[in-house]
């Protein structure tokens, strides 16, 4: 019995540090881009960024130039933007990676189950998943953003990349800060 027990706590405690089924619950794992294209979007043994995004959110067409560069700069790690909600349309999201020229795919989660599993409330932000399927960082992409309406003239905190950085480099560190913007939809 009570090696059932632990063998029932050791599988409940690794299910709740896997980001595919955080509190008990699976997110849809194929989500498609605005051209159709389906992708599974699991960590399956590598790193991935999940950027929060909204085609109309003004923070988010900021950041985009921001996050294209970060995809560029480590290679290795997967990133995707989920846009969350009914609200746009795949004109607007193809329009919106167009617009910026984002090369990583930016996914439609129409239903939003995947920001509901994944607890995402605004856009832009930012879910760092190691290949362990541990989530390492969650929240702002730098600290630019001081509030609705307000930022700093210079950023002086890379989040994100410092937060990438550190996983790739062996030296990962769980950290988390509050995201600011755009309320993902409910519609």
């Amino acid at each position: 019995m009570s090696k059932l027990l632990l063998l029932s706590l050791l599988i409940t405690g690794l299910c709740t540090q896997s980001i595919g089924r955080p509190n008990g619950t699976a997110f849809n794992e194929r989500l498609k881009d605005y051209t159709g294209k389906a992708y599974d979007i699991r960590p399956q043994g590598k790193v991935i960024v999940y950027l929060f995004l909204s085609p109309e959110c003004p923070l988010c067409k900021n950041y985009a130039p921001i996050v294209q560069k970060l995809s560029e700069k480590y290679k290795t790690v997967q990133f995707y933007g989920i846009i969350s909600g009914r609200t746009f349309t795949k004109g607007q999201v193809g329009a919106y990676v167009k617009d910026y020229n984002l090369t990583f795919p930016v996914l439609m989660d129409t239903d939003k189950e995947v920001a509901n599993s994944l607890r995402a409330t605004v856009t832009p932000e930012a879910l760092l998943v190691g290949s362990d399927g541990k989530e390492y960082y969650r929240g702002l992409i730098d600290d630019w953003i001081t509030g609705l309406g307000t930022k700093r003239a210079k950023t002086t905190q890379l989040y994100l990349d410092q937060s990438i950085q550190n996983l790739v480099a062996g030296v990962p560190t769980i950290s988390k800060t509050t995201p600011i913007g755009c309320l993902i939809s409910n519609y």
